[in-house]
């Protein structure tokens, strides 16, 4: 009987895990849209299952907190999965650690907040083009000033709200 709040709190931490590998994946989407189109948008039904020892090893410690549930997907979550998977292996230790930071400020995020998040990212996907090549410009060249003056700026854009 004691074994049985041990089990139902390693089923939670697994399905915490995975979740936060699905949320990992959608965050990192803008990091993967850098690589070649890889037909995200064209998954068939009809595709054969995937089945977990076609995946490399690496691969597979990526997708760890997934492996259960891998029977489970639909095959075209699961090619999906594997080339989210393969893209983050292409990504600089650079880039993965500032995904992995990005990923744990949307962990610590509310519901609402996360909402929140995913609406203003939506809308920015339907920005033209240049203009969401402008508004990144801005954005580095925010973050391009020192503490101090970012401070500065977020006071004056308060004031005038």
């Amino acid at each position: 009987m004691a074994d049985r709040p041990i089990a139902r709190s390693r089923t939670r931490a697994r399905f915490a895990a995975a979740a936060l590998l699905a949320g990992l994946f959608a965050l990192l989407e803008p990091c993967f849209a850098a690589h070649a189109d890889d037909g995200d948008s064209v998954a068939t039904s009809s595709a054969p299952a995937l089945p977990w020892n076609a995946l490399t090893p690496e691969q597979q410690r990526l997708l760890a907190p997934m492996q259960a549930q891998w029977p489970l997907l639909t095959p075209p979550q699961q090619q999906r999965l594997q080339r989210k998977a393969a893209r983050w292996q292409m990504l600089s230790p650079e880039q993965q650690d500032r995904a992995r930071e990005r990923f744990a400020r949307f962990a610590a995020m509310t519901p609402d907040q996360r909402q929140h998040a995913r609406e203003r990212w939506h809308a920015f996907q339907q920005l033209p083009p240049e203009e969401r090549q402008r508004i990144r410009e801005a954005f580095r060249r925010f973050h391009a000033l020192s503490p101090e003056e970012r401070r500065a700026l977020r006071e004056r854009y308060e004031e005038g709200r």
